[in-house]
């Protein structure tokens, strides 16, 4: 058989492109070397859909980041796949630390990422996180990230 386009790899990625492809007039193929979908890097990543903050601005990556993140409410749903917004933090133990906030914040707004919020103090991480280390002096919480199921969207796509 003759093939149009051709996919190397069944993660989520590679899924979810074909997924795409399926909707036109096309031949598609994924070859994949494992006996299972989503076991590669998929099956190796937390499930984390990131909010956009850590890209470099105006990189493809970026773009892609923070568009991927606000499609995922809908793609999670055409898919029925378990998808929830809990919000990330990225924790500040040193001063340094706090200025490295202060540049993934920077980064988020120019990459669109709207709803980012610096925590200056224990006591406002405590709030989301109670289990948070006395130590913790910092932190940027981006509560547009949210997690999924690797392999559960990669069967679905």
């Amino acid at each position: 058989m003759v093939y149009d386009v051709l996919i190397i790899g069944a993660g989520v990625i590679g899924t979810l492109i074909a997924r795409k492809l399926s909707f036109y007039d096309l031949n598609v193929c994924i070859l994949e070397r494992e006996a299972d979908v989503a076991v590669g890097s998929s099956k190796a990543n937390s499930g984390i859909v990131h909010a956009g903050y850590d890209a470099v601005p105006g990189t493809l990556k970026a773009i892609l980041n923070v568009r991927g993140n606000i499609l995922f409410d809908k793609v999670s749903k055409e898919l029925d796949v378990p998808f929830k917004r809990i919000g990330s933090l990225v924790i500040a133990f040193t001063q340094s630390d706090k200025d490295k906030l202060q540049m993934l914040y920077q980064r988020g707004l120019e990459n669109g990422v709207s709803d980012l919020e610096i925590l200056n103090s224990n006591a406002e991480i405590s709030h989301l996180e109670p289990n948070i280390s006395s130590e913790a002096i910092g932190a940027l919480y981006a509560p547009s990230a949210g997690i999924t199921c690797p392999y559960e969207l990669a069967v679905a796509a």
